[in-house]
């Protein structure tokens, strides 16, 4: 599993639990292996990550004063924003994954109860999202494939 085809393990690994009737996460321990050693040793990764990275970990962390529930917390978010990449990614046409319900238990519950407000919007604009409400995301875009605005 070369560094060249990463990208391609990694959707083979998506169609392969969709197959299964699974459109989650990729749980290859394989796959996850080498994910986490280019994470930890990918100094240009670290570059590329460090705004929204670092401001989502801070975020995540700050004021806890137990570091293992809070970092699990953190775990369940960026696997919650994972799956909902993922489902854009395999699923773009279904219905379902046009809008977040920002009052639903999984935002408020796994999101929102370890993330800001702020830095969630900015996640899921990255993923084409935009602000309908004070209730909805709702996915958007524009003719050309890039973002739209969507005014309430």
């Amino acid at each position: 599993m070369g560094s060249s085809s990463l990208s391609e393990d990694y959707r083979l690994c998506l169609e392969r639990e969709l197959r299964r009737g699974r459109a989650g996460v990729c749980g290859d321990p394989s796959l996850r292996a080498v994910l986490w050693q280019i994470l930890v040793e990918d100094f240009d990764l670290h570059g590329a990550l460090q705004d929204d990275a670092l401001a989502l970990l801070t975020d995540g962390l700050w004021g806890r004063a137990d570091l293992a529930p809070a970092l699990r917390g953190l775990a369940r978010a960026f696997e919650l924003l994972e799956l909902a990449a993922v489902h854009l990614y395999l699923l773009p046409w279904r219905k379902e994954f046009t809008t977040i319900k920002t009052f639903s238990g999984g935002y408020v519950h796994v999101l929102k109860g370890v993330l800001s407000d702020d830095l969630l919007l900015k996640s899921f604009q990255k993923m084409g999202y935009v602000r309908r409400d004070s209730h909805r995301l709702m996915l958007c875009w524009g003719p050309s494939g890039g973002l739209c605005s969507v005014h309430g």
